[in-house]
């Protein structure tokens, strides 16, 4: 466990998330620190320095660079000797290849995606939860859409986005209440009052409506909706969403048409997925 230098210092989340876990003796606290440094790149993969590694981490430089040692010796990153930084390597994606190679629900649900997204003139996501945020795991754009284009594998946050609200919104109260407040560690206070009361409002919403929508927020110039997916047994494993420019996907063509058409969709989904089990 890591003690800080500091102890007035508040512990990032990944301390935090550590002395959760440390009263567990399966927990292996030093596979989540390798794994929390893996998280960290961001989309494009943008090379890291071990100093920008450990600031976003919360660890130790020194520790950083043992880890990313490591890594780069198992061939999950790339050291580029020039810029004297790190990028993912092979290994992560034959991992994520296997993932997403499981996922027969992708090639069911892409056709159906596909019309939406030319219809709307819009982009429609899939994604599954993963701590936090909500990962897309397919993607489909309409050929006009000019809103920011993120790929699969690429993270947002459950708290801001419709995606990750209609999620939230489909959990059991008490499962819900406990990953808002792992949410909430991630947050700076002042935010997080302000995320949350956005987020609150909307997961109400859509527990009435079936969808929750995001207007402008996380990306100021788009507006969408989300749906969640169920297995069988009712409870949420995917969501879906639908967005683009504001100018096009405005919040009254929202809630008139492709909000009811996204619910539709889940649906249509979800009854497919469960003729694959």
């Amino acid at each position: 466990m890591v003690i800080s230098s500091a102890p007035t210092q508040k512990k990032s989340k990944l301390q935090q998330d550590e002395s959760a876990q440390e009263k567990d003796y399966r927990f292996m606290t030093a596979l989540e620190r390798g794994l929390s440094v893996l998280r960290i790149f961001p989309p494009g993969n943008r090379p890291l320095g071990n100093a920008e590694i450990a600031k976003a981490v919360g660890l130790p430089k020194a520790t950083v660079t043992r880890i990313t040692f490591t890594l780069t010796k198992l061939g999950y990153l790339r050291y580029d000797t020039e810029r004297r930084k790190y990028q993912l390597g092979p290994g992560v994606l034959s991992l994520g290849y296997n993932v997403l190679a499981q996922m027969e629900i992708r090639d069911t649900a892409r056709s159906m995606m596909r019309e939406l997204a030319d219809y709307a003139d819009a982009s429609i996501y899939l994604a599954v939860p993963d701590g936090t945020d909500m990962v897309y795991v397919e993607a489909c754009r309409a050929p006009t859409s000019m809103v920011i284009r993120l790929g699969v594998g690429s993270r947002v946050p459950m708290a801001q986005t419709s995606i990750g609200r209609c999620y939230l919104a489909a959990l059991p109260k008490i499962e819900r209440e406990k990953l808002l407040e792992r949410i909430a560690k991630t947050y700076p206070k002042t935010a997080w009052t302000r995320v949350r009361k956005e987020a609150l409002g909307e997961i109400a919403a859509a527990e009435k409506r079936g969808y929750a929508v995001t207007i402008g927020g996380w990306i100021s110039e788009s507006n969408s909706a989300g749906c969640v997916i169920r297995r069988g047994d009712g409870y949420p494993v995917y969501a879906i969403n639908v967005g683009g420019l504001a100018s096009l996907v405005n919040e009254r063509r929202i809630h008139s048409d492709l909000g009811p058409r996204l619910v539709k969709l889940a649906r249509q989904i979800e009854k497919a997925a469960i003729s694959l089990d």
